[in-house]
């Protein structure tokens, strides 16, 4: 088996079209697609459907990819730590749910450190399959589903009640949680959901609101035009505090902390740039990867 053809067919899979696969690598398209041909006529399939937007792994090319791209990347990574002076680089694909800035800074230091590592960030709250998402590394909070997966704590979820001067003048100040029904709330909420779910460290709540999202950012805004009160997460509701003059409340009512985990298959030969990533997480954390 042509191993420079595997290669390239892992490529392809990862960047979704043979375009973006030859720009990335500067190979030539027609080079890419003869040895895309020539490898699926020495394994007698075909590897991907052809469509106007780019490929897709057909089901015996996603069962290939997922046997051989860690060898591939493997044998690349090999290849490169011969070479003088070489760098960790590749490219690492994580997911996040919206305003988890504590792992973006992280990145952010991992991407100053390793220079030559891409990096792109999925912002989704949806469960997701990583194999079939492509995903490196997941952080998620809450329920977990972890059939195939590894998961490591590495952060607890803290929040903040906040509101704007405006709307505490014209409502009050709630003095413990249950006044919140008295009040226009703002929160994080699924498209199905007919209220907001405030879990305290020994009640839920259950409020009507005004706006709702599954967007923080958005959460955000409507409390800081004084649409209502709500909870961000604890750094985020801490910068609105000092840049829009916000105000904390209820904060002897704290919401249940959440765990987040980092979530990852498990690999016999991770890459290079995945066991970085892991060990330097692991750091900030006080562990260290084994």
């Amino acid at each position: 088996m042509n191993l420079n053809a595997l290669s390239l067919f892992v490529s392809v899979v990862q960047d979704g079209s043979l375009s973006k696969a030859s720009e990335r690598l500067n190979v030539p398209i027609a080079t890419i697609s003869r040895q895309i041909t020539e490898l699926e006529k020495s394994l007698n399939i075909q590897l991907f459907d052809r469509k106007k937007s780019g490929v897709k792994p057909t089901m015996a090319g996603q069962k290939l990819y997922e046997q051989v791209y860690q060898n591939i990347d493997n044998l690349l990574q090999v290849e490169k730590a011969f070479s003088e002076h070489q760098e960790i680089s590749g490219k690492l694909r994580i997911s996040t749910f919206a305003g988890l800035q504590e792992v973006w800074a992280w990145v952010d230091e991992f991407c100053i450190q390793y220079p030559k590592v891409q990096v792109h960030c999925q912002i989704t709250d949806r469960v997701l399959d990583l194999v079939e998402d492509n995903i490196d590394f997941a952080f998620r909070a809450g329920d977990l589903h972890t059939d195939n997966a590894v998961a490591r704590l590495v952060l607890s979820a803290k929040t903040k009640c906040v509101a704007h001067p405006h709307l505490l003048a014209q409502y009050g100040t709630p003095m413990t949680p249950d006044d919140l029904v008295h009040f226009p709330c703002v929160g994080f909420a699924k498209a199905e959901q007919k209220e907001l779910m405030i879990s305290l460290e020994n009640k839920t709540l259950h409020l009507p609101y005004v706006f709702a999202s599954n967007d923080v950012y958005a959460v955000a805004y409507f409390i800081r035009q004084g649409r209502g009160i709500g909870y961000l997460p604890k750094q985020m509701a801490n910068r609105l505090i000092e840049e829009y003059g916000l105000v904390e409340v209820l904060h002897d009512y704290p919401m249940r902390t959440y765990p987040v985990h980092l979530l990852y298959l498990k690999h016999r030969y991770p890459s290079s740039v995945m066991r970085a990533f892991l060990d330097f997480v692991m750091e900030k954390v006080g562990f260290y990867a084994v």
